[in-house]
């Protein structure tokens, strides 16, 4: 029996991770108003898969200053203890950024997933997400595979009210701009133990790009979808533009290059 028979043969269990954070209304990135609307479109969607036989958990990793802000219908990994502060306390006073090898390490540890699904906090999903997720997994041989999202979604309606959780039958309708970041992995169990990301952690590239290629290498049947209009972001997070001189992204692209 191959692995389609197989899956065509059981319900396949997906674990949704995102990093939670509270952060102030002014952070740079628009997370503080995008990511009520992650939570909220993440709880329509495994509602949606819910009707329709679909198993999907929605899983946060986190900081105890964070825990707040997490809805009740997500489950609550252990808290993160590591981060650049605790590591890298001299370039990174500032900033307290997950380890992203932590967070794999937890979900694996603390699900029964057989894929765990990984983005972003600032992204949101449509309400066909899960089903389109299984659909993929069921129809075709895949191990892994990557979504490129929807980009520069208005953050305002009619240029006057700001978009909120409310919104969300309106925001899914927008149509954004496409965008070749890397901010959505759906992988396999057995796959994303075999990833290494060493102490490379996110806010800063190249984690999204060095995860993509060490899943190319782990598995050559990869697959980017960049035009499934199923993830989405608001605004136009370019505040990354003004980090390219930053200590912490040099920091990173050194520990990418040390990893095997």
């Amino acid at each position: 029996m191959n692995i389609i028979d197989e899956i065509g043969k059981k319900n396949i269990k997906f674990a949704h991770l995102i990093n939670s954070f509270k952060c102030n209304e002014d952070n740079p990135s628009y997370l503080y108003y995008a990511q009520p609307i992650t939570f909220r479109s993440m709880t329509v969607a495994r509602n949606r898969a819910i009707m329709n036989n679909i198993d999907v958990k929605l899983y946060s990793i986190h900081y105890p200053e964070d825990d707040k802000i997490v809805p009740k219908n997500f489950i609550k990994l252990p808290f993160l203890k590591r981060s650049t502060r605790t590591l890298f306390p001299r370039i990174s006073k500032n900033k307290k950024l997950p380890i992203i090898q932590d967070m794999f390490n937890s979900i694996l540890e603390h699900s029964d997933a057989d894929y765990i699904i990984f983005t972003n906090s600032d992204i949101s999903v449509q309400p066909h997400f899960y089903k389109e997720i299984n659909n993929i997994m069921k129809n075709q041989n895949l191990n892994s595979f990557s979504i490129n999202r929807r980009d520069n979604l208005p953050k305002f309606k009619n240029n006057k009210q700001r978009l909120k959780p409310k919104d969300l039958n309106f925001i899914y309708k927008l149509k954004g701009k496409n965008h070749n970041g890397h901010d959505c992995f759906i992988i396999k169990r057995e796959i994303l133990k075999k990833i290494n990301m060493g102490l490379m952690f996110i806010g800063y590239p190249p984690w999204g790009t060095t995860l993509m290629n060490k899943l190319k290498n782990i598995n050559n049947k990869h697959i980017i979808f960049r035009n499934l209009f199923l993830t989405f972001h608001l605004g136009s997070d370019r505040s990354w533009i003004n980090k390219k001189k930053s200590p912490l992204w040099i920091k990173n692209i050194e520990l990418r290059n040390k990893l095997k």
